[in-house]
């Protein structure tokens, strides 16, 4: 009785480090409490029906099927709470099946010398020390280079299978074929081969992480240069705004003196009224053509008044709380980046809005402590989806703008965050002056 009982609680054992060891590199699909909730239950009936066989069939009856049962569990625990796409998913499970037949043979190896009920005890006890140590080393080490390559890397996975698909292979047919592994003398061949699949095993999966980073840095460097681009541009557009500024200005200046001559008749002739409504008109005017003053930083107050008259025109009310000074410690470049997209982005979406709806546009900036703060909260459709935490494009070939953002603010240790709550898209940008 108290070998099965042991049998059950390394079968338990089994269930419980596959499915720890699987959900460390794993993007869990929402909702997630109620995913893994109903991925524990079916793990529940499974275990139930393994103990039911177990303790009414025999050890015999249950080790034709056991290992069956487990892999089933897992693969519906995948099936339910992954959110990789299939043969990311499908790669991560067969990997992961590898490790698993791979930590059993290791947990048998290490108590080849022991027998009866100690055997399975120590068998558990060694499992279990595996596990404590995989556990942190693929949370820490694997899962953040693994979600990079996931995050970079799209079609290249349906090659990449190939590799732990064929590992299994070997290693089914070289620990159970043409007999099982715990039949083997102390000193058989198969032992060696095993060995030295278990280090080409690691060796290719470490050439297959080297070529798929180079394709990432590959990536990369492509959507860098792509941000440049549109950093490029932003900057053109504020240079074309400053050179129409000043063109006017040195219009304005070779006009004086009409506006003089003007002024000194209307002041002989002694009409006040006609002076003060003409300085007024005049004043007017010279105000809509330079622009309002949001603030003393020339870059943010130029990118203010620039998609102020762009919101204008759509007929989109623009209201401003913001403070910022001349310097900052932000390159004009990288400020016309962040301002430029977020502002764009704003404005695009109120434009999808019915016209007859009120569309509203709210920034807030201040640089405080060296760090900018920006908030910029307009009002959106509820239909926008998320990918995690970054908003998926709603016009096609688009979604470089929070790209853009992310990059810039990644290069001031800064934030970038975006969320949307009572039919208002907020985006909050942190960054540090250097």
């Amino acid at each position: 009785m108290l070998y099965d009982v042991l049998v059950f609680l390394s079968f338990l054992q089994s269930v419980i480090g596959f499915t720890l060891m699987s959900s460390t590199t794993m993007r869990f699909r929402e909702p997630v409490k109620k995913r893994i909730l109903l991925g524990i239950s079916i793990m529940l009936c499974g275990i139930i029906l393994l103990c039911y066989q177990l303790f009414t069939k025999g050890l015999y009856s249950v080790d034709r099927f056991a290992i069956l049962v487990i892999l089933v569990i897992e693969l519906t625990w995948f099936i339910l709470c992954s959110k990789d796409h299939f043969f990311v998913s499908l790669f991560s499970f067969l990997t992961f099946v590898n490790i698993y037949i791979s930590t059993g043979y290791l947990g048998d190896l290490l108590s080849i010398n022991i027998k009866g009920n100690t055997a399975v005890l120590m068998i558990i006890i060694f499992r279990s020390f595996i596990y404590i140590l995989e556990l942190p080393l693929l949370f820490k080490f694997v899962r953040p280079r693994f979600r990079r390559l996931v995050d970079a890397l799209d079609r290249e996975w349906r090659v990449a299978v190939i590799v732990p698909l064929m590992f299994l292979i070997i290693q089914i047919m070289v620990l159970y074929y043409p007999s099982p592994y715990w039949r083997w003398e102390k000193n058989t061949w198969p032992r060696i081969i095993i060995v030295t699949v278990y280090l080409l095993f690691l060796a290719v999966y470490y050439l297959l992480y080297i070529q798929a980073s180079a394709i990432v840095e590959k990536y990369s460097l492509e959507k860098k240069q792509l941000l440049m681009m549109q950093q490029e541009k932003l900057w053109e557009s504020e240079l074309a705004r400053q050179k129409a500024t000043t063109a006017l200005l040195y219009q304005q200046r070779h006009d004086m003196r009409h506006h003089n001559a003007l002024i000194m008749e209307l002041l002989q002739q002694g009409d006040i009224d006609q002076l003060n409504a003409y300085m007024k008109n005049f004043e007017e005017a010279l105000n809509h053509q330079i622009g309002k003053s949001f603030c003393t930083n020339p870059i943010a107050n130029s990118l203010f008044n620039l998609y102020a008259r762009r919101a204008e025109v759509q007929g989109i009310k623009m209201i401003f709380h913001v403070s910022l000074p001349e310097a900052i410690g932000i390159d004009s470049v990288d400020l016309t980046c962040i301002m430029g997209n977020a502002l764009e982005n704003a404005i695009e979406g109120c434009q999808r809005i019915a016209e007859e709806k009120e569309k509203e546009i709210v920034i807030s900036s201040k640089f405080i402590d060296r760090r900018l703060r920006i908030q910029i909260e307009n009002t959106c459709l509820n239909d926008i989806i998320f990918e995690g935490e970054i908003p998926m494009t709603q016009k096609r070939g688009g979604g470089t703008g929070v790209k853009s953002i992310l990059y810039t603010a990644e290069r001031y240790d800064g934030t970038a965050g975006f969320a949307v709550k009572d039919g208002k898209f907020i985006t909050q940008i942190v960054l540090n002056a250097r």
